[in-house]
């Protein structure tokens, strides 16, 4: 891992990282997993005024529990949208609440309802953000050594009835799938993190969908990152390669009327053998696939924009395969033509000189033309 620091346009300085989450990084594929802690606090800021049930004892764990929020850690581990973070702050709430869980695991009720407060600090100041529950767990996986926690913000009322439990001892929410079916781990995940013991490397995997833009301040889209768990979101090859392939080509749909249809498949078929070579440098791309200084600066400037901060990086080779494989155009009309992308060229040819009417000639030779239907 390589660690860096980067002026940005208005003078500061932030820092970054390149070349991280290879793939079989660990947490990232979990094999059997067993909860060995499970606690529920439900966060209502729908009501007026807004309140938390906190849970001061865990949840009773039975095989219908340990299979749905496994699958729901498997799930989101393995989601392509999960992102590997680091925690920014040395003293932040969060960080410290999961060290001590670590180091000592009789802290987990009294530190789960940290991790409570500190999520109910940003839900009470917006209605914005959807009232739920927030489940606490801590896991080990069957290939990976040492405990995990995993924290999920999510609705469990449309699959599990809740109890909530008072006695002398204090509040305990239990919760229980309604009917005898077990309840789906389709259900989407309003957001969700796994944390490992303190580590020179990343600190967690993060799966949130509602993030825009991996630097933004906190505001209700990414108060979970920012606000909550005080962490930096870092981009891993296979994150730069796609915002590479995809933001370049946007740009240049964006902007067909300026650069026309030659300098349009020019760049978009630059970008696809830019992802299949070693190292990609974002600003030698852009000076060999864009000869106009003004719209060179604005692809730049969009690349940035859209969270495609580092100049270079090294292309995911998965990523790039799977998407160097076919080559699709769309014409007037809704007019789709695809294919295999090294057959595509020598059975499509384009005449770009417009005529009268402003169109180009696109000829297909082909055995046969055949429809398809779905």
């Amino acid at each position: 891992m390589v660690f860096g620091e980067q002026v940005c346009s208005n003078g500061t300085h932030r820092r970054f990282v390149r070349s991280v989450w290879k793939g079989s990084l660990t947490m990232k594929s979990p094999g059997e997993i067993q909860l060995q802690k499970l606690i529920i606090h439900i966060l209502n800021n729908a009501t007026v005024p807004a309140k938390a049930t906190l849970s001061d004892a865990e949840c009773p764990i039975d095989a219908t529990l340990n299979q749905f929020f496994a699958a729901h850690i498997q799930k989101a581990l393995g989601d392509e949208n999960a992102k590997i973070a680091k925690f920014s702050h040395t003293e932040g709430v969060s960080k410290i609440a999961c060290e001590e869980i670590f180091e000592r695991n009789g802290r987990f009720v009294t530190n789960s309802k940290k991790l409570a407060e500190a999520l109910f600090v940003p839900m009470r100041q917006t209605r914005a953000i959807s009232a739920g529950d927030m489940v606490v767990c801590l896991y080990t996986a069957d290939n990976y050594e040492g405990q995990f926690i995993g924290i999920f913000k999510m609705d469990l009322s449309k699959a599990f009835t809740h109890a909530i439990r008072r006695n002398r001892h204090g509040v305990r929410v239990e919760i229980k799938p309604q009917g005898n079916v077990l309840p789906s781990p389709r259900q989407r995940l309003q957001k969700c993190v796994f944390i490992r013991p303190p580590s020179d490397d990343y600190d967690m995997v993060i799966l949130d969908n509602q993030i825009i833009h991996l630097h933004d301040a906190a505001g209700v889209a990414n108060f979970f990152c920012r606000t909550f768990l005080e962490c930096e979101l870092w981009q891993s090859d296979r994150d730069k390669t796609k915002l590479f392939r995809t933001l370049t080509s946007k740009w240049a749909k964006t902007n067909y009327e300026q650069l026309e249809q030659q300098q349009v498949d020019l760049i978009t078929n630059a970008a696809r053998e830019a992802i299949r070579s070693d190292v990609v440098n974002i600003q030698q791309f852009a000076n060999v696939a864009i000869q106009d200084r003004g719209l060179r600066e604005e692809y730049l400037t969009f690349l940035r924009e859209n969270r495609l901060i580092d100049v270079e990086f090294s292309p995911d080779r998965a990523y790039a395969e799977q998407a160097t494989r076919k080559k699709k155009y769309k014409a007037d009309g809704g007019v789709v033509v695809s294919g295999d992308a090294d057959e595509f060229d020598h059975i499509v040819t384009v005449d770009n000189t417009r005529d009268a009417q402003n169109q180009i000639t696109v000829t297909i030779k082909t055995t046969r033309w055949t429809e398809e239907l779905k």
